[in-house]
């Protein structure tokens, strides 16, 4: 298992994960000073996001059907990660582009890109 969101399984068999990357974002206010280098105040918590990118080749039509449907519920769900790490995460975005398409419809290559927010530590 690399990841899982909700009861969502992301694993280099079935979903074909390329690539996760984690983004952290500290917060600052910044204090011009004249003549002097600028002072910086910390500001609330840190920012956390998560991105996922995967190829699926020749694999079912409907392969990411069930998490776009949890995507679109809106809802928090929790990201568990291969490392052991787990958290509490909203879906931002679901980027998916489908290709190679044959002649009745079907396509054999589609490409997603999820994007996540961390709002919060996972109750579990």
């Amino acid at each position: 298992m690399q990841a899982k969101i909700g009861d969502f399984l992301f694993d280099l068999n079935d979903t074909n994960l390329d690539k996760i990357k984690r983004s952290l974002s500290f917060g600052y206010a910044t204090n011009q000073r004249l003549g002097n280098f600028n002072s910086y105040q910390a500001i609330g918590a840190y920012e956390e996001s998560v991105e996922f990118n995967g190829t699926l080749i020749a694999k079912s039509i409907n392969q990411l059907k069930d998490f776009e449907t949890m995507a679109k519920e809106k809802q928090e769900a929790t990201l568990a990660l291969g490392t052991g790490q787990v958290m509490t995460i909203i879906i931002l975005n679901l980027d998916l582009e489908r290709d190679s398409f044959l002649r009745d419809g079907a396509f054999l290559k589609q490409t997603y890109k999820i994007s996540l927010q961390r709002v919060g530590n996972a109750t579990n």
